[in-house]
């Protein structure tokens, strides 16, 4: 089959076994692969009654027909399963170099079952797999981790968990290349399988229809996509902290202000200041990683905050420190953990503490408390163990459900929905809770349109014809999860078909 590796890895971790299932063809057909595929698969083989934390939840790695090739921007890879935070559909993408490295492995998906009852890592290269003894990785922050596995194996690729994930931290993350599948706490299901690893290599090559006309295209493809994303790579996604404020998108005091007055501290240029280079995932022209330095902490050369993390500690919890930010950001990685749910749990007690529904001596603007308390969370000592089960619980633990701002039980991300009323319908509607990537109409809304598919921007503050739009682009952006290709590239879709026929 032109595309695909043909093979998933299925490894039982209770049985310490491993076989392979055939990639279906006509799942394929219809849904591709990524998300697509994953949620087609695990249908059929996840009980809905089933504990998230327990051992009879899975964990698909998937990737898509384009991954590992010379598409644009197509290094990404999803992790699949019942979230812990929800209760319901999990679904987490990563960029970096996972995902290429698991293609050339032999596989195009990895599915995790069962349990071990002691710590182990599952190395897989060239078709061959084997389970290993982690005890000594157990405890390890991801950097530790990664840097320990590739001793002896530069190409090699980690996707790991640390301690947060041990530690069954609700939103807890998978970690590869400092590219993290935030969301859904699906690093909290690895940790409960006491998986600390998935490691890939190999040199196995995709067998494409037309290679040559494949390679022209993708070039060319590439060339267009790096020219007209500059403004990207030069800022990478803190740009939008000064644009989202000039829409009153960007959340502050837990979404009750629309003004921050020092947002030139923490936007793109206060970032850059910090830049110490770029970094890009595999096969992206557009490289929009931060790569930075703060010596006040003994960072060097680390991944730079995001937008949503920019908010998530700065705007939202009214912290304008920018380096403790960054230190904040960085722990969050080291421990793997989502910073949108960690920073919406913390702003909301601090709000408890506010209207005297709890008594934690949570402040705005204490920066110093805010990484006291992600030590905690990460290692559930003291509050932290309170608030590592996530908003949702934060709020009915102190009878003030109706102060949680999350959908389904995840917390919603940092682009306010009365800003832009699209935004509304694809929380509501999203399979995995409240969330902006099965549906960008904030980005819709101020122009990004795609009109051979309808998908037309409108008033931003009207609902009329919203819920067409909404359903358009999410329908979009599911596309491009299942082939998989990363939602900056700003590939026309008749460019995206041809690169799959």
């Amino acid at each position: 089959m032109f595309g695909y590796c043909g093979k998933i890895l299925v490894a039982d971790l209770s049985k310490k076994e491993t076989s392979v299932l055939p990639l279906d063809v006509s799942i394929a057909s219809k849904f591709l692969g990524g998300s697509g595929y994953a949620s087609r698969l695990l249908y059929d083989l996840i009980d809905p009654k089933t504990d998230p934390l327990g051992p009879d939840n899975m964990l698909l790695f998937m990737t898509g027909p384009l991954t590992g090739t010379l598409a644009p921007s197509t290094g990404r890879h999803v992790v699949c399963g019942k979230s812990p935070i929800t209760g319901l559909w999990g679904e987490s993408h990563a960029g970096g170099h996972f995902g290429e490295r698991m293609r050339a492995s032999g596989f195009d998906g990895i599915l995790i079952k069962g349990a071990s009852d002691t710590p182990v890592t599952l190395q897989i290269e060239n078709g061959v797999s084997e389970f290993l003894p982690a005890d000594d990785l157990w405890g390890m922050t991801t950097s530790v981790t990664q840097t320990t596995l590739k001793e002896n194996n530069g190409r090699m690729q980690v996707s790991c968990i640390g301690p947060a994930g041990e530690n069954l931290v609700k939103y807890a993350s998978i970690v590869n290349d400092e590219r993290i599948a935030a969301r859904c706490g699906m690093g909290a299901v690895m940790g409960s399988k006491k998986l600390k690893a998935i490691t890939v290599n190999g040199s196995n090559t995709l067998n494409l229809a037309s290679s040559d006309d494949f390679k022209e295209l993708a070039r060319s493809s590439s060339k267009i996509l790096g020219e007209a994303m500059h403004m990207l790579r030069d800022q990478g996604t803190a740009m939008y902290v000064d644009i989202g404020l000039m829409f009153n998108d960007v959340p502050i005091k837990y979404f009750q202000e629309i003004e921050f007055d020092d947002a030139d501290l923490i936007n793109g240029k206060a970032l850059s200041e910090s830049l110490t280079g770029h970094s890009a995932c595999y096969s992206c022209p557009i490289a929009c990683g931060r790569k930075v330095s703060v010596a006040e902490y003994d960072l060097e050369n680390i991944a730079g905050p995001e937008y949503q993390t920019l908010a998530s500690f700065g705007t939202n919890l009214m912290i304008s420190n920018l380096n403790k930010i960054i230190l904040m950001n960085h722990l969050c990685t080291q421990y793997g953990m989502d910073t949108i749910s960690c920073g919406s749990t913390i702003a909301l007690a601090t709000h408890l503490c506010d209207i005297g529904k709890a008594d934690f001596g949570f402040k705005w603007d204490d920066p110093d408390a805010v990484i006291d308390t992600i030590h905690k969370i990460a290692q559930r000592k003291g509050i932290g163990n309170i608030l590592a089960e996530g908003s949702l619980a934060l709020g009915k633990k102190h009878d003030a459900e109706e102060s949680v701002l999350h959908v389904r039980g995840l917390e919603i991300p940092n682009h306010d929905p009365r800003a832009f009323s699209g935004m509304t319908t694809i929380y509501t509607i999203a399979s995995r809770g409240a969330t902006h990537l099965e549906g960008d109409m904030y980005s819709v809304d101020m122009g990004a349109d795609v009109r051979e598919l309808g998908i037309a921007g409108g008033d931003r503050t009207e609902n009329e014809g919203k819920g067409f739009t909404a359903a358009k682009t999410q329908d979009f952006r599911a596309f491009f999860d299942s082939v998989i290709m990363c939602h900056f590239a700003i590939v026309p879709p008749k460019t995206i078909v041809s690169l799959l026929n």
